[in-house]
């Protein structure tokens, strides 16, 4: 029953390794080759991106009230009949009777146009800065969700590698057990190693599968789009300063720009406010059309007249202008904290993603010169020995273990160590790079 459990699971990976490479492979037209870059998934994603589109329109829209924001309100015109007997409209029965046409322009005091353009041009300027921050963000996310996928489809790699090696000693345990040199024990312990290197692999392409529905949507592709099998992960090789990159996202991360901004608007909202206790001017003339009728001094002469008005603000102030002071300088206030909460954030954010590289730097260099190498001594060692009965199969079986988990620990070390980046990318608001970083001097440099 073993064995036959072993077969059925054997034939159920053929069959998924099959449907994974059917999905991977190329459509009808187009030639297999190696997956996409992350560069060109990236350009994809930002030329698709319907959040970055939205935005750009928002900031179209906020660039264009900036003018009328600061414009004068609209002149108004009228035309009034004034002063009719009630017996009838009969401008000719005294004096008083005549038609008149008007024009007003109210006029707002001080600097309140300019500070209403000024709130926003600011509008405008933040959500730029939030695009480059949605951006930045549509770069990592597309990023990490690349490097995730290089992670599994290397991680399938080792683990096919050390189905085979299973096989390998299933075949070897079954022969020595046909020749009375092996135990039975050592072929049952040889099925079981097979059957979780079957699992693990059903289980890491469920995974990529996954990933790649996260990644096509990132890309606004459908779904169950194919994703081609992307070359392994690669350890970038950059000497990294927490206080310098610290630094540099206090200058360009754009979500701080952002915030800086907002204070900035907060700031030019509150004096507009501290502004409305100056009295706004409407200032008209009008032309007054009349008729001629008896005893009028001046025979039916037209008449004109200027009229200068102003708002009364000193009426409510209490109510209207020093609340709306007291609510301007709360708000600045209020967005004075969220930058420094923000700046607090981003700078521990950074210290831990500089410590989590060096870290990650560390351990794979440990892996490499160390521990895999002896792992792989040993697992070579001990397979000559067994197949001599030189030692147990148990042996064998632990030094396989060690060097698989070695393998996938190095990977998973490398693969986190780039997300990393990227996510410091995303902090200092660009492209890391050697110049942006403190590589460290060779002690032979003088």
């Amino acid at each position: 029953m073993r064995v036959t459990k072993i077969w059925l699971l054997l034939g159920l990976t053929a069959v998924l390794g099959l449907a994974s490479d059917r999905g991977s492979a190329a459509g009808p037209g187009e030639e297999a080759g190696p997956g996409p870059t992350v560069e060109a998934l990236v350009a994809e994603a930002l030329e698709r991106s319907a959040e970055l589109a939205a935005l750009a329109e928002r900031i179209t829209a906020a660039e264009a009230s900036a003018a009328p924001a600061g414009a004068l309100p609209d002149p108004m015109a009228s035309i009034a009949i004034s002063n009719v007997p009630v017996e009838g409209i009969e401008l000719d029965r005294t004096p008083m009777s005549g038609i008149s046409l008007g024009v007003s322009q109210g006029v707002p005091a001080g600097a309140k146009r300019g500070l209403r353009r000024r709130a926003t041009e600011q509008e405008a300027e933040a959500l730029r800065a939030r695009y480059e921050d949605r951006r930045n963000d549509l770069v990592r996310r597309v990023k990490q969700a690349y490097i995730e996928l290089q992670y599994l489809d290397e991680a399938l790699v080792i683990v096919e590698e050390n189905k085979r090696l299973a096989e390998d000693f299933l075949a070897t345990a079954e022969a020595r057990y046909a020749t009375g040199k092996g135990l039975q024990q050592d072929v049952f312990r040889a099925q079981v190693r097979l059957s979780r290197m079957i699992d693990v692999l059903v289980a890491l392409r469920q995974r990529r599968a996954g990933a790649a529905t996260r990644l096509n949507k990132l890309l606004y592709r459908p779904p169950g789009g194919p994703v081609p099998t992307l070359s392994g992960v690669s350890l970038s090789k950059l000497g990294l300063s927490g206080e310098s990159l610290g630094a540099r996202a206090e200058a360009e991360n754009p979500r701080l720009k952002e915030r800086r901004v907002r204070v900035e608007q907060a700031g030019t909202r509150e004096r507009l406010a501290a502004a409305g206790i100056r009295p706004d001017l409407k200032v008209g003339v009008s032309y007054r059309i009349r008729q001629s009728v008896p005893m009028d001094p001046v025979r039916g002469e037209d008449f004109w007249s200027v009229s200068v008005g102003m708002s009364l603000p000193w009426v409510y102030r209490k109510e209207k202008v020093d609340q709306e002071v007291q609510a301007g300088a709360a708000r600045r206030a209020a967005a004075e904290l969220d930058l420094e909460a923000m700046l607090n954030e981003l700078t521990a954010r950074i210290e831990g993603l500089v410590i989590d590289t060096v870290r990650e730097n560390e351990q794979i260099a440990l892996l490499e010169t160390g521990l895999l190498p002896q792992a792989e001594g040993a697992l070579a060692s001990s397979r000559a020995a067994y197949a001599t009965g030189q030692v147990e199969f148990l042996t064998l079986l632990d030094n396989q273990t060690n060097l698989y988990n070695l393998e996938l620990q190095r990977l998973r070390l490398t693969a986190d160590h780039e997300a990393d980046l990227a996510e410091l990318e995303y902090a200092v608001g660009g492209a890391l790079t050697p110049e942006a970083s403190e590589p460290e001097v060779s002690s032979d440099a003088e």
